[in-house]
């Protein structure tokens, strides 16, 4: 009787643990862009997701495409999502999520982070000379002006010495 008593006991703890095993919510996951959130176009990015759990499957979403997908396993706390060639297309809002080996549900979504695509590869086929340009312009107005108040002070300087020498010989 007390062997049926306690193996009774110990499969409804075993179930119960179960129970809340399913029951319980997995932590909101940490996303982040390596080297930087925005890139070159052409260039590749890392975005890593940082779990909460070992063992885990890893996915990566974009808000802008719901068929994009990428799911990765990892026994460890991580997993990174290489992007490579990056294009203006790849440019959006990418979050992450993960699930135990033994569930079916993700946990909650990370915050969502913003992929830049810059488009720096056409500056550079730009002719050089747009900064210089402003550069030599800006440098030439201030030497005129320069010269200009120093014209003015010399020119005044003149006057008022015209000016004195004029009331001195009237005075004589």
């Amino acid at each position: 009787m007390i062997t049926e008593f306690l193996s009774l006991l110990c499969l409804g703890l075993s179930l119960g643990f179960e129970d809340e095993k399913k029951n319980e919510t997995l932590t909101k996951p940490y996303l982040s862009a390596l080297p930087s959130p925005v890139v070159e176009q052409g260039r590749n990015v890392t975005l890593r997701c940082l779990g909460h759990r070992h063992n885990v499957t890893f996915m990566l979403g974009k808000l802008q495409d719901s068929g994009y997908r990428q799911e990765q396993r990892s026994a460890g706390y991580e997993a990174e999502f290489l992007l490579t060639h990056l294009e203006p297309k790849d440019a959006g809002t990418y979050f992450c999520a993960y699930k135990t080996m033994g569930s079916q549900e993700w946990s909650e979504e990370s915050e969502h982070l913003q992929l830049e695509v810059t488009d720096d590869r056409n500056k550079r086929r730009a002719p050089p000379g747009g900064k210089v340009t402003r550069s030599i312009i800006a440098a030439t107005c201030c030497c005129l002006s320069i010269l200009l108040l120093f014209l003015s002070i010399f020119l005044i300087n003149r006057c008022t010495q015209h000016d004195l020498s004029h009331e001195e010989s009237t005075k004589r």
